[in-house]
């Protein structure tokens, strides 16, 4: 399966095309190494400052953000979220990804991630390439995460694989603190008449909500 490039990787392209012209240009006039080198961490800086700020507003995504986010952005916000729960993390090839679209790994175990940023439910296909990535990867384990739900066929084909899946809820606890501010419970994903919110898990004795977006 082939993937577009993210912005990331689109903005370190054009840096390092105009980088190059630079130089190219800077030869034939004959500038000194010193102003080549100046450009050289002038450009750097300029990907490192966009890539820390791209970076800051995926973590604050909310739900409803996360919705209208393309695949490869759901990617992005992914790998940041690993990032920040202390895995090195891995975006796969963009010419192909094998089944696999982020590779994750704490204390030694390696594992591969599908993403599914859907407007439906996911069904099988999605942990049939998690699960053919395995073996590509030397993964020790697998995921799908999805802004939706599965099918229960989904369901029973990830039991049946030791596959793992995150679904709606799984990614609001990404972004939402996972703790009652109030009482120190967990908090819990639960379904309003109008929309998902956050509610405390000692309810009815403490009756905190907080909204998903």
């Amino acid at each position: 399966m082939k993937k577009r490039l993210n912005k990331s990787q689109k903005l370190k392209i054009v840096l390092f095309i105009i980088y190059c012209l630079f130089v190219i240009y800077s030869f034939f006039i004959n500038l000194n190494k010193l102003v080549s080198i100046l450009m050289f961490i002038l450009f750097s800086g300029i990907y490192v400052l966009y890539k820390k700020r791209r970076e800051n507003n995926l973590k604050n995504s909310t739900i409803k953000k996360i919705d209208n986010m393309t695949g490869e952005e759901f990617e992005e916000f992914l790998q940041v979220a690993f990032k920040n729960m202390g895995y090195k993390t891995m975006l796969t090839p963009i010419t192909g990804d094998y089944g696999a679209d982020l590779l994750v790994k704490k204390n030694g175990v390696k594992t591969v991630i599908q993403a599914k940023r859907w407007k439906s439910t996911v069904g099988v296909e999605a942990v049939q390439q998690v699960v053919a990535s395995m073996r590509y990867y030397k993964a020790t384990d697998a995921m799908v995460i999805t802004n939706n739900y599965y099918s229960q066929n989904a369901i029973n084909l990830a039991k049946a694989n030791n596959v793992r899946l995150w679904d709606r809820g799984d990614v609001i606890k990404l972004i939402k603190s996972g703790e009652c501010p109030k009482c120190g419970a967990d908090l819990l994903v639960r379904k309003g008449p109008y929309s998902e919110f956050l509610g405390c898990s000692n309810y009815p004795r403490c009756k905190y909500t907080e909204k998903t977006n």
